[in-house]
């Protein structure tokens, strides 16, 4: 029996997806790609760790909610991941010390200490 005319039989038509990304695209977070065509000063740089850094100090000393203490502790950890790589780790320090209570001791200037390290290395 070559050909089984009594059995349920579907063919479709060949199917084709568009392309999900152009041509162009590129990943510059957190890895891949080719990274960024401009690069940012590290003027620019430094500022936005410093400025961070006394805000976040500032929540640190005056603010005592929870919800606060997890945007400023993830938000610094997502800043040192990405400023930092592997260096940023001791950002979790941070992390550690608002579980346990210790929220003020979160308002040391991690990141502006992780950029001084960086750059003594």
């Amino acid at each position: 029996m070559p050909d089984d005319e009594d059995g349920f039989s579907l063919s479709l038509p060949p199917i084709s997806l568009p392309p999900f990304f152009p041509e162009e695209f590129r990943i510059l977070w957190p890895v891949g790609g080719d990274g960024p065509r401009r690069r940012v000063s590290a003027r620019l740089v430094t500022a936005t760790l410093v400025a961070f850094d006394v805000v976040d100090a500032v929540l640190a000393l005056t603010v005592d909610a929870t919800v606060v203490t997890v945007a400023r502790t993830v938000g610094g950890s997502l800043v040192a991941a990405a400023t930092f790589g592997l260096l940023g780790v001791p950002y979790v320090l941070e992390v550690v010390a608002a579980l346990l209570g210790f929220g003020w001791l979160t308002a040391f200037p991690t990141l502006s200490a992780l950029l001084a390290v960086r750059l003594l290395r």
